[in-house]
């Protein structure tokens, strides 16, 4: 029964259309036969300067390779909008897209231009000549640079920290003390031993009482009592009628310690 397999050749047909399946898109249609690059190429020989722009734009947009309609926004946002900082962005990314072209040169040399445009933008003290001027913009864009690189390390620091939940969130500790030790492993006559913070620990127990001493705070407590910072709020709660924040923590204040 032949008719079962009559949808082969049509789905062979679809296959060959649309790839392989390999998660990559290809623009059937070139770049410069886009509606919306032919239009903007209408509107530059119409004198439309600001519609040809938001065409070409609207062509970058569309497509990944508008290695064409960056040059020309380049061009426009130089010599049309006086914005030679854009316009340096869409002569490099037309480098990136086709370094080999045998326009490659001349838009290198375009963006030597607009660097000197933007030279031009900026007072004429304390620079001898333009080359001064080129020297700081080669300055401030890699300051630019490096400004982007923070902000990236802060935002994946800020992520990091925002993982750690209640930790990040401990109130700061104060100078360790060495040879301090809680109030509850003080001997009689006010005299303290010098001990570990592991024998402190031992000795201060859930379900039993503690003393503030200097440096500490409401994490550390937890940490000396649980093994653990994240429990500082159960110690809080626990001791909401003496403190009224987390950090009204004073030296000699006896705590309760909620048992496990």
């Amino acid at each position: 029964m032949s008719y079962r397999w009559s949808w082969i050749p049509l789905s062979l047909i679809v296959l060959s259309l649309f790839g392989c399946g390999d998660g990559t898109s290809v623009n059937v249609v070139q770049e410069t036969e886009e509606k919306h690059y032919q239009r903007a190429q209408r509107l530059l020989r119409e004198g439309r300067e600001d519609e040809a722009l938001n065409s070409f734009l609207k062509v970058i947009d569309r497509r990944s390779d508008a290695a064409e309609s960056h040059l020309e926004a380049g061009r426009l946002y130089q010599k049309h909008i006086g914005d030679p900082v854009t316009a340096i962005y869409h002569y490099q990314r037309f480098i990136v897209l086709k370094p080999e072209s045998d326009e490659a040169d001349r838009v290198k040399q375009l963006i030597d231009s607009a660097k000197k445009d933007f030279a031009k933008t900026l007072s004429g003290q304390p620079f001898r000549n333009d080359i001064d001027r080129l020297d700081l913009l080669e300055i401030l864009e890699g300051v630019r640079a490096e400004n982007l690189e923070l902000k990236q390390q802060l935002a994946n620091a800020q992520t990091r920290l925002s993982q750690y939940g209640a930790v990040a969130i401990t109130p700061p500790s104060g100078p360790r003390q060495s040879s301090q030790s809680s109030g509850i492993s003080n001997p009689p006559g006010g005299q303290q031993q010098s001990r570990s913070n592991t024998t402190t620990t031992a000795e201060t127990t859930p379900g039993s009482t503690y003393t503030v001493v200097t440096g500490d705070t409401l994490s550390r407590i937890s940490t000396k009592v649980y093994g653990q910072p994240i429990r500082w709020r159960e110690i809080f709660e626990a001791n909401r009628d003496i403190l009224p924040n987390p950090d009204a923590l004073k030296v000699g204040q006896v705590l309760k310690i909620p048992a496990e």
